[in-house]
């Protein structure tokens, strides 16, 4: 199928009003403060169920795009990030909001995200193909050794949290080994006699239950809470000027190759990005003492690298089935929904797919910067909205979603156990992301395991043999090491402290 044909399939109404609706339903999620954007994009999948893939696809990744930029309308105008990935956005753009400019903020945050989300969109299209191509000479060994490495990431790269990290991952893995076993489809674990989890957990049931009622529960104790919305000219659409951008070239190019980096690396997330840009952008800075004090280029720093990220989840998340974050792991199991099955055949396979997710991705940060530049004085007062009357809608809605994936109340059920579940975590700071992507990648680890067990005999076998999977396999072990080593100091501070009280 040609190009052009791939065009007329996506440019109609339906898919364009869908990625319309997904941008103004991301951009609220992300605007009001709590509400994140794996909660959006669980909400919107019982309605992806009676789509096709193509329209799927375009709600889901508008959602996604939208999701992320959102959060900085909240963090410039209250100093509270509407998402963590717009943390950083608050050191200069609150501030900027303070001495009057805070349409010229929003304005820059939104072209930052613009610019941020189309160069990941083009690193998408461009490293997923021969990553994929890489990808086919891998084999259960190889596999075994990313999923390893994903997980050894994302505990090394919790800041001081890293014992928690790896409790949150097993916790995860457990789960995931809840029901029939995947590799003979006979053995049944930890289902003790119950008929509903011989099929184990579902994903939405867990995001939604351990992400989206946590942040309830906290949204719920300051209900009280009134936000003022600033009050901005009467002008449709909302542009930074020259004099804004100025100088802004370097931070504009570094943020972007950090955030497609942070992107690809699973676990990291958006957040991250724009705090490593944001540093980076303050230390290459010839006037550093302005940042924090309203500088236009902190806003851009956080803004271009929290949107970058996006293209940069999806690149791993396509070409190895690996999810590069909490909200490409929902977009994962809305594929998997759809009979799409991601990993490096997707790409040589199916690239007339492939290409239709690459113009997706890019309608959808067009779409998400023309309505977010255009709404700049409406979008603010979404801020506003009485959370008495939100609450109740967004809980009715995640139990639908989760009912609506077999049709049970178990999974309803389910929702409510992974919501203490994720509320006791969070109250004892254990982080979620890790648990999740234990969760997402338990079954691919266990069989990519037990498949180089049958191959090699024994893991000295495998790990012995020079491979790719034993590099792999190598620095997932040494991350961890160094991990522990570099978390040790701190836990003689900490036991110093103790001992001393």
């Amino acid at each position: 199928m040609d190009l052009l044909t791939i065009f007329q399939q996506i440019l109609t109404p339906d898919i364009l009003f869908l990625i319309l609706i997904g941008t103004f339903m991301g951009m609220i999620f992300g605007a009001i403060p709590g509400l994140n954007t794996p909660i959006a994009i669980a909400l919107v999948l019982p309605f992806t169920y009676a789509l096709e893939p193509l329209p799927s696809i375009a709600l889901i990744m508008a959602v996604y795009m939208a999701g992320i930029s959102g959060g900085l309308i909240s963090a410039i105008l209250l100093r509270i990030p509407g998402t963590v990935s717009s943390i950083a956005t608050t050191l200069d753009g609150y501030p900027m909001a303070q001495k009057g400019k805070a349409a010229e903020a929003l304005a820059i945050g939104t072209y930052a995200s613009f610019i941020g989300g189309i160069v990941s969109a083009v690193a998408l299209m461009l490293f997923t193909p021969m990553l994929s191509r890489f990808a086919l000479a891998f084999g259960p060994w190889e596999y075994l050794g990313i999923t390893f490495l994903a997980l050894s990431l994302v505990c090394t790269l919790m800041n001081g949290e890293i014992v928690k990290g790896i409790v949150s991952i097993l916790l995860g893995l457990l789960i995931a080994s809840i029901g029939t076993s995947p590799i003979d489809g006979v053995a049944m674990r930890f289902t003790f006699g119950t008929t509903a989890l011989q099929n184990g957990f579902q994903m939405i049931a867990l995001i939604v239950g351990a992400y989206a009622f946590p942040e309830l529960f906290s949204i719920a104790g300051c209900l009280k809470e009134k936000m003022v919305a600033t009050q901005f000219k009467k002008k449709w659409f909302y542009m930074p000027s020259k004099a804004d951008l100025q100088g802004t070239l370097k931070t504009f190019i570094r943020s972007c190759v950090i955030g497609i980096v942070v992107g690809i690396l699973p676990g990291m997330g958006p957040s991250v990005a724009g705090m490593v840009s944001y540093g980076r952008a303050k230390k290459e800075s010839d006037n550093p003492e302005k940042f924090g004090t309203g500088c236009a280029e902190g806003v851009v720093a956080s803004e271009c690298s929290n949107n970058a990220v996006t293209g940069g989840a999806i690149i791993p998340m396509l070409a190895l089935s690996v999810p590069g974050d909490a909200s490409t792991a929902v977009i994962l199991g809305a594929l998997t929904i759809q009979g799409i099955q991601c990993g490096p055949l997707l790409v040589l396979n199916q690239p007339d797919l492939f290409k239709s997710v690459i113009i997706i991705v890019f309608l959808a940060n067009i779409f998400m910067f023309l309505i977010q530049s255009s709404t700049i004085r409406f979008s603010a007062r979404i801020i506003q909205v009485p959370k008495q009357f939100l609450l109740p809608i967004i809980v009715v809605f995640c139990c639908i979603g989760a009912f609506s994936i077999n049709n049970r109340m178990f999974d309803v059920f389910s929702v409510c156990l992974f919501a203490i579940l994720g509320y006791v975590l969070e109250n004892h700071q254990y982080p979620l992301m890790p648990m999740v992507l234990g969760f997402v990648l338990g079954p691919m680890f266990e069989q990519y395991c037990r498949r180089t067990i049958s191959y090699y005999g024994t893991f000295v076998n495998a790990i012995t043999t020079p491979s790719i999977g034993s590099v792999l396999v190598i620095m997932g072990i040494a991350l961890t090491v160094w991990g522990f080593v570099r978390e040790i100091p701190a836990v003689k501070e900490r036991f110093q402290k103790e001992k001393t009280v």
